[in-house]
């Protein structure tokens, strides 16, 4: 809730005014500090007078009102008032006054336009005090309307002219806008920044170019010994303090519970391997790793036994296992005797015990990124189409939770199987039919010399697939001869096959596909290392390399992700977040397949 501001020289007593004192206030600094009177009653002193002494009761009213937290009487008065015809300090009171009712009804872009007027472009009449008060309320504002990185910017320019006892609440709040700004933006603006501002943009872009804890806290001795006069340095914002104290409390040695042999063993040895070259790496940059000891799930039919083989071998973290009904079997625990990290997800509807993080490639992250994708794509109604398998129903049910939880609204579902019977589901999901017969009646009416085209259903703005590569196939094809072939559709990464040779998928182009960053930039720092290596981590398998990769640097940072839901780590499978119940969710990156190929785009438009 926004928080009501009481603004000084707020007052004014109207006896003096209805005995018929022959000297009324004629400008602000004329007005007393405080006034019981009756806003009504202040109205009504300024409709018996004119010209400047009723705008300034009019303000005054508007003015009392907001101190008494009447955000809508604000503004009702506030329209009474003509600004031009006032004075400039009176001018600034009207747009603060509008700017923070507008900012206490939910309207934070008409108090920006309020903070935006050209009364407010000229401070130095007023007190520091005053001035101080001004950036503060544009900082809210722009906070309000997403603009984080200009309401930062506005604290740290403030903030030295803070009381003491202001300036750690002012330093939380410059970390918390910072943390919700896109690494792209923040790159932007540290290149261009300097002195203190470069100091805050390179510290916020610490916990995103640096994936593992020991990383990170290099970089911050490092960043120390570069600004260390920065206010950061003397009052660290809790983050970075929680960052020191996770480090410092970093277990020494870890178990990998994974199955090396049956039919898990290749994926296990691709997990195992992204694990160890992000170890490794770690040690090649001189920085200190825990020790890890291999376990075979397999050799456990009670994981219990494991759990009392790894205490007493000194295991302080066990990363595993990979095996769904493993997973399971762990979630039904009531507790468990070491902080667990498992590799894939256990059945949502259970409660996990404390200390149970589960971490996989789940279908379900894929489609709820779907959704917030076609979201910010401006599309609001959108139908499903997924494929009858438990992974494609698995990734309907997350779409469709995400889309209405958003405010979407879901307009058709069809469940798809045989790839001959997908024409005549999209046909009915379009509608088209139903066109063609009015076009029929159209027709009959004006003769079969006009010819109308069909259209598919309006409402209709975007399709969410979840189907393999060979039912995809048929979408493109089909929404053409359905008149619908500009209707964009996001798909899984199921729909299409990623080769280490490079062999095209055809008839999908201009399909939108949910990728892992590791398979769609190829610009993670251990991506060429891995690659050279395990030529198979350029392909499908490289999923599995990339989560052992972010599964070693993020395994120290869940408690902190734990402790603040706002944390986003920017791995290789993602951007990394973790829910409630301790399952780590993934934010996928988008392409677009162009010329049988998945391509890297930030242009999502429709095809």
């Amino acid at each position: 809730m926004f928080r009501m501001f009481r603004l000084p020289l707020a007052g004014l007593i109207l006896a003096s005014l209805i005995a018929g004192c022959s000297a009324p206030p004629r400008q602000l600094a004329d007005l007393p500090a405080s006034t019981d009177a009756p806003i009504s009653d202040i109205l009504r002193q300024a409709e018996r007078r004119s010209g400047a002494e009723a705008n300034l009761l009019r303000l005054h009213a508007a003015q009392t009102a907001w101190n008494r937290e009447q955000p809508d009487e604000v503004r009702r008065i506030l329209a009474l008032i003509p600004q031009s015809e006032l004075p400039l300090d009176q001018q600034q009171r009207f747009s603060e006054l509008q700017a923070r009712s507008e900012l206490a009804l939910g309207q934070p872009a008409a108090a920006l336009r309020a903070l935006r007027h050209p009364s407010l472009q000229q401070l130095e009449g007023l007190a520091p005090a005053s001035q101080v008060e001004i950036h503060l309320l544009r900082a809210e504002a722009l906070a309000a309307t997403g603009e984080h990185l200009k309401a930062a910017q506005e604290r740290m320019f403030i903030h030295d002219l803070l009381p003491d006892a202001d300036q750690q609440q002012n330093l939380s709040a410059i970390w918390q806008q910072l943390n919700q700004v896109p690494s792209g933006k923040l790159r932007e603006a540290a290149a261009l920044a300097s002195g203190e501002t470069a100091g805050w943009l390179s510290l916020a872009l610490i916990q995103r170019e640096h994936g593992s804890l020991d990383l990170q806290v290099h970089a911050l001795q490092q960043w120390q010994r570069q600004y260390p006069d920065h206010p950061a340095v003397q009052n660290p914002p809790e983050g970075v303090t929680r960052l020191l104290e996770l480090h410092a409390q970093r277990p020494r040695h870890l178990a990998l519970l994974l199955p090396f042999d049956g039919n898990l063993a290749s994926a296990a040895d691709a997990l195992r391997d992204g694990f160890l070259a992000a170890q490794y790496n770690a040690l090649g940059q001189g920085l200190e790793q825990p020790q890890v000891s291999l376990y075979d799930s397999g050799n456990y039919a009670d994981l219990m036994q494991f759990y009392r083989q790894a205490e007493a071998d000194g295991v302080q973290w066990v990363i595993g296992p990979l095996d769904r009904q493993q997973v399971a079997r762990l979630a039904s625990q009531p507790q468990l005797p070491l902080p667990t990290l498992a590799l894939n997800y256990a059945d949502g509807a259970t409660t996990p015990p404390p200390g149970l993080f589960q971490f996989g490639l789940s279908p379900e992250d894929e489609a709820r990124s779907a959704a917030l994708r076609a979201w910010h794509d401006g599309h609001r109604q959108m139908a499903i189409l997924a494929s009858q398998e438990d992974w494609g129903q698995r990734a309907a049910r997350a779409f469709a939770e995400q889309w209405q939880a958003m405010g979407g609204h879901l307009v058709g579902h069809e469940t798809i199987d045989q790839p001959s019977a997908i024409a005549n589901q999209i046909a009915g999901l379009l509608r088209v039919q139903e066109s063609e017969r009015r076009n029929q009646r159209i027709q009959s009416v004006l003769g079969d010399g006009v010819t109308v085209q069909p259209t598919p259903r309006a409402e209709l703005e975007a399709i969410f697939l979840a189907a393999n590569p060979l039912q995809a196939r048929q979408i493109k094809p089909t929404l053409v001869f359905q008149y619908a072939g500009d209707l964009p559709v996001y798909a899984t990464s199921h729909a299409y096959r990623l080769s280490v040779h490079g062999e095209p998928n055809p008839d999908i182009d201009g399909l939108l596909v949910a990728e892992i960053p590791w398979l769609l930039h190829n610009s993670d720092p251990l991506y060429d290392t891995v690659v050279s290596s395990w030529p198979a981590a350029a392909g499908p398998m490289g999923r599995l390399y990339a989560m052992g990769v972010d599964a070693q640097r993020i395994f120290n940072r869940l408690l902190q992700m734990q402790e603040h839901p706002e944390t986003r780590i920017h791995g290789a499978t993602g951007t990394l977040s973790l829910d409630p119940s301790g399952r780590v969710r993934r934010e996928l990156s988008w392409g677009r397949i162009v010329d049988g190929q998945l391509q890297p785009t930030g242009d999502l438009t429709p095809w």
